[in-house]
C-alpha cells in the first residue's frame, strides 16, 4: 500500500496480523488541512506497517504491507 499524497499520518487503523476487506480505511493522512482516508485495494492480511502516527510521508511511499 502506498501513499497516494504527502502529508502527515494522523491516525493507523489496523494492526499487523488485521484482516481487511478491499474499501477498509488503513490509514489517515492529512493533506492541506484535509483528511484522506487510505483505503485496502483488496482483501487481505497485514503483514508489515511501515509508518506510525505522526510521520510525514511522501507520494508513492509504502506504508504498509498487505498479503492477499
Amino acid at each position: 500500500l502506498v501513499a497516494p499524497t504527502a502529508g502527515l499520518v494522523v491516525k493507523v487503523n489496523v494492526t499487523v496480523g488485521s484482516t481487511v476487506n478491499q474499501g477498509d480505511s488503513i490509514f489517515t493522512l492529512q493533506s492541506m488541512k484535509m483528511e484522506i482516508a487510505l483505503q485496502a485495494e483488496g482483501a487481505g492480511k497485514v503483514t508489515r506497517i511501515l509508518v506510525k502516527q505522526g510521520d510525514e510521508v511522501y507520494i508513492g511511499q509504502s506504508v504498509a504491507e498487505i498479503e492477499t
